[in-house]
């Protein structure tokens, strides 16, 4: 991506591990830069609105996403205690070990630390591969 800086100079944006860094050419002159120090400020705070709105989008896919993954296993959960069958054993040794994983959760959603999104992520994870035994 190539943004036009003051002066008609054009600057690229490169990618290294993850973030991106922008690799000024050298006919640059620092005293175009320091005359038009301001300009820059609009297009950064686009920049940040963009970051912001993708995030928030992010956030509600994944929230989504995970919200879906609970509520199936609620659903076959819920299947089980419907059947009129006597469960077999193993499945009321599945659903003990889901009662304790479920019990020894532990987060703290105020605090909003991605390791709590780990730890959601690695419960319903562990919680799938229970019920999809019962398949």
């Amino acid at each position: 991506m190539s943004t036009e800086l003051p002066g008609g100079e054009f600057h690229n944006r490169r990618v290294d591990g993850g973030r991106a860094r922008p690799i000024l050419r050298q006919n640059v002159k620092s005293e175009t830069l320091a005359k038009d120090a301001a300009l820059p400020h609009k297009p950064v705070a686009e920049e940040l609105a963009f970051v912001r709105k993708s995030f928030k989008e992010l956030i509600a896919a994944y929230s989504t996403q995970v919200e879906a993954d609970l509520a199936q296993l609620q659903i076959a959960v819920a299947a089980e205690s419907d059947s009129k069958k006597k469960l077999p054993a193993s499945r009321v040794v599945d659903l003990r070990d889901m009662l304790m994983l479920l019990r020894s959760f532990d987060i703290k959603p105020a605090k909003g630390r991605r390791r709590d999104l780990k730890k959601i992520e690695g419960l319903v994870e562990d919680l799938r591969d229970i019920v999809d035994r019962w398949e």
